[in-house]
């Protein structure tokens, strides 16, 4: 036998004692994955995390002792080998910011030994016609930085983030329920002739909805007043930094300009005298700051010149005195950012107060 009896039940039992530790890290990565990468750059996704159940667990060992698949020689072993006791999802409503949640993932976080994590794509369609599933994969431990207080006791423990397009996610997981835990025996032709059919359609379904917000952000680049939210204030900006990602970091900016009333496009272009395109300007003052922080030694956060950061930069010297820094004593980085860089911009003596330059919208 690949795993014997008394090993699956030491093992389920281990895991019911230590079972919060990984609904910790797996909320933990979850609210980091929420509010760092998507809200923080103006993504469209779903993010949802579970640790994986104790009867799930033993389920998935018993399998392994029956099929074979796995030789697993203790209970030390099993959670060296079960790398997704602790699980993030971050279904992306467009295909398309995929690999840019996986990058900031992978950049966010740690693997094992402290380093940059690295992702395995799954695409089984380029080798099956009939397997539509599409994911990647990152094995993500937290930070130096995140092991604080609490989640001391999680530093050692793997949390797998998938990634995937709504859209597949809905394949995967129907393919996951009825293919990789049967209830019933093997899957009939037509079950995979349906199966078939709705990966067709997901794929379609991928384009549809890609094409409904790029109108959606059409419409909006046309309406006047306040943003709505920080999708409209990305559709409503873009255009002044062409060739620009301006959804990066767009969201910590977003949500600092807020309290200072600069709320439309018409109360920021006010206090901004330079001519449209705003690129190349944003760039000078980008990388003129970069040097000053390289030359403080101010390391903690670096500015992207493919970002809303070009915008940050041109309003710090108008607005850097007004953001302040956050309210709670462990800030996320993505909350922390701006007040970060306001607190070291090299201000002019007698800046522009931007709640009067800005007036009523």
């Amino acid at each position: 036998m690949t795993i014997s009896d008394d090993t699956i039940k030491k093992a389920v039992q281990r895991y019911h004692r230590e079972y919060d530790r990984y609904l910790k890290l797996a909320a933990r990565v979850a609210e980091i994955c929420r509010s760092e990468i998507v809200e923080g750059n103006a993504i469209r996704a779903q993010v949802t995390s579970r640790a994986k159940s104790p009867k799930s667990l033993e389920g998935k060992l018993r399998r392994f002792a029956a099929t074979g698949k796995k030789s697993i020689s203790d209970v030390d072993a099993v959670f060296d080998q079960i790398r997704d006791l602790a699980a993030v999802r971050v279904a992306t409503y467009e295909q398309r910011h995929e690999d840019q949640v996986v990058q900031l993932v992978c950049k966010r976080f740690n693997d094992a030994s402290g380093q940059r994590p690295i992702h395995e794509r799954k695409d089984k369609n380029r080798d099956d016609p009939n397997n539509f599933y599409r994911a990647s994969h990152v094995e993500a431990f937290l930070t130096t930085a995140d092991g604080v207080g609490t989640y001391a006791n999680v530093m050692d423990v793997p949390c797998e983030v998938q990634v995937c397009s709504m859209m597949a996610h809905v394949w995967n997981e129907i393919e996951h329920d009825l293919g990789y835990k049967p209830a019933a025996g093997v899957l009939s032709d037509q079950e995979r002739n349906f199966l078939g059919m709705l990966g067709q359609s997901v794929r379609m379904g991928d384009g549809t909805i890609s094409s409904l917000f790029a109108e959606t952000e059409r419409r909006q680049r046309e309406q006047g007043g306040a943003f709505t939210d920080v999708y409209d204030f990305v559709a409503r900006l873009r255009g002044w930094f062409p060739g620009v990602d301006f959804g990066r970091n767009a969201g910590a900016l977003f949500e600092a300009l807020q309290p200072i009333r600069l709320v439309s496009p018409d109360s920021i272009r006010r206090l901004l005298v330079l001519p449209e395109p705003l690129t190349d300007a944003g760039r000078a003052a980008l990388d003129a700051f970069s040097r000053r922080l390289e030359d403080r030694g101010d390391s903690r956060f670096t500015l992207d010149p493919n970002s809303s950061d070009l915008l940050l930069v041109l309003l710090l010297p108008k607005i850097g005195r007004h953001l302040h820094a956050p309210t709670t004593d462990s800030p996320t980085d993505g909350v922390a950012r701006v007040p970060w860089f306001a607190e070291r911009y090299p201000e002019a003596p007698a800046p522009m107060n931007p709640l009067a330059q800005a007036g009523k919208t």
